[in-house]
């Protein structure tokens, strides 16, 4: 387990675009941790809790599911590989659908030559991660009604100075309660001492 040195959680949005009767929330919550651990020690750790893995980065085509709301990839770091430092990238490329039957995205690895070489694999292939970032926005049309529901995950980590600090954006709206969002992601998060991410997450929304 790793230690935390500094935490927060901001609320940025708690609405309820529903009623009283039929509560629909939209609920973003942003964390921020600090930890002595590298960027490295905690890819490992991620992949293998199933943060880093072929559900959250895809290599074959997915509906309804992208980097970012923002086209952001699925996934990019900078990485040692044979002694180079180099830059990876899982990007989403749009080849079409429909509302209805969903709207295909086809996972693109970059550079080519690492295109067979998946994130959740570098540790067993000995390369090195000194930063990442991984991103995913999920999406399900609403039947009958002109609207959308969506889950969107964020993480950032990067070494600054002698720590190691992971920004996260956690958003989901159609709600139908108060709690915290992105719950898959949460629990495949929970490395941390001391610190259960969906129960302080929960504790903020209710405060």
């Amino acid at each position: 387990m790793v230690a935390i040195k500094r935490k927060g959680i901001r609320i940025k949005e708690l609405e309820n675009y529903g009623s009283s009767h039929h509560p629909a929330y939209t609920i973003n919550v942003e964390l921020d941790i600090d930890v002595s651990e590298s960027a490295d020690t905690l890819h490992r750790l991620f992949s293998q809790s199933g943060l880093i893995s072929r559900e959250t980065i895809p290599f074959d085509v997915v509906s309804d599911f992208r980097g970012s709301a923002d086209d952001k990839p699925f996934y990019s770091a900078v990485i040692m590989h044979e002694g180079m430092t180099k830059e990876y990238r899982v990007e989403a490329r749009d080849t079409g659908g429909s509302t209805k039957a969903g709207i295909k995205y086809e996972p693109v690895v970059y550079p080519e030559e690492l295109r067979l070489m998946h994130p959740a694999e570098f540790a067993q292939l000995g390369m090195e991660v000194r930063a990442w970032e991984l991103h995913n926005y999920k999406y399900y049309f609403l039947h009958f009604i002109a609207s959308k529901r969506y889950e969107s995950f964020n993480i950032l980590v990067n070494r600054v100075g002698a720590l190691t600090v992971l920004r996260l954006n956690l958003a989901e709206s159609g709600l139908e309660e108060k709690k915290a969002p992105c719950s898959w992601y949460l629990k495949r998060l929970s490395i941390f001492d001391d610190f259960k991410l969906e129960e302080e997450v929960k504790k903020e929304i209710d405060a």
